[in-house]
């Protein structure tokens, strides 16, 4: 990829990060539970895609193979933004936001077995750091523990998300505006199953959160990001990605005013840490290949 291609990524990745970072802020602040917001995002945001889709023209008959295709991103997106708000509503959005931190160990392993290179020493000492800060951070390990349960669901939701970039790239042959309208369009459908749990009796303040959540972060943010994930590799986005980690925490702390203790901060370092270590070997192997 040419330099001068590369640097035209910078700007869509770093305002997508900065709006990721206000993910788990918002989640926790507004009433809204987890299955009204997905539901209002993703109808704010897969309309929105559409008018942008058709008027580019790139609206069409799909083969069912591609529509198939489209229904797998949408429900690994729908299990990732589940079980994500489940976890920052249950116990954090420090919590939420450094579990999901994994994401980048989940990429080595699935990368592996998709066939994107073995595992090596590195991959293995990036998993065991990531371990050892989940350890770290973590009292008890007792599902009726709020820490426990938060980071238990927001790794789950970590492996969800760990899943798309490979998926966006295998199925690159669909333009990037129709990958983003089917993952948002499908994910829609398999919250609606959950509409009768929805609740949208809310304040002035949820409406504005989830407006913010829709638009800014849903629509612009990740529609963003499905281009930047599909035009790097996966190594390279998920290093990329860990930018809106120190996001996250600082806006917890900042607006929600959660603690920030030393044994948190330490789990995360060394999450955080596993994780880019891990993923910049991998991209150094890659580029050695070149």
């Amino acid at each position: 990829m040419p330099p001068s291609y590369r640097t035209s990524l910078v700007a869509p990745a770093i305002t997508a990060l900065i709006l990721f970072g206000f993910i788990p802020v918002a989640v926790k602040w507004v009433a809204a539970n987890p299955y009204t917001i997905g539901i209002f995002r993703l109808t704010i945001a897969a309309a929105g895609l559409l008018v942008l889709t058709a008027a580019r023209g790139e609206l069409r008959r799909l083969p069912l193979a591609d529509l198939g295709r489209l229904a797998t991103i949408g429900f690994f997106f729908f299990a990732h933004w589940l079980t994500l708000f489940l976890s920052i509503k249950s116990s954090s959005a420090s919590i939420g936001a450094i579990g999901l931190s994994t994401y980048g160990v989940h990429l080595l392993l699935l990368g592996a077995l998709a066939g994107h290179g073995r595992v090596h020493g590195s991959d293995i000492a990036a998993v065991l750091l990531a371990v050892a800060g989940a350890v770290t951070i973590v009292p008890q390990f007792r599902l009726h523990n709020q820490v426990a349960m938060g980071m238990l669901l927001s790794t789950i939701s970590a492996l969800f998300y760990a899943a798309l970039p490979i998926l966006h790239q295998r199925w690159s042959h669909l333009p990037t505006t129709l990958r983003a309208l089917g993952q948002f369009s499908f994910a829609l459908g398999f919250f609606l199953l959950f509409l009768g749990q929805a609740d949208f009796h809310l304040g002035a303040r949820d409406w504005a959160g989830l407006l913010f959540l829709a638009i800014g972060v849903t629509l612009i943010g990740h529609s963003l990001w499905v281009h930047v994930t599909s035009k790097l590799s996966p190594a390279a986005t998920s290093i990329i990605y860990y930018g809106n980690i120190p996001i996250a925490l600082a806006l917890s702390a900042i607006i929600l005013g959660e603690p920030m203790s030393a044994r948190t901060l330490t789990g995360a370092a060394l999450i955080i840490g596993g994780s880019v270590f891990g993923l910049y070997m991998q991209w150094r192997r890659s580029q050695k290949q070149i």
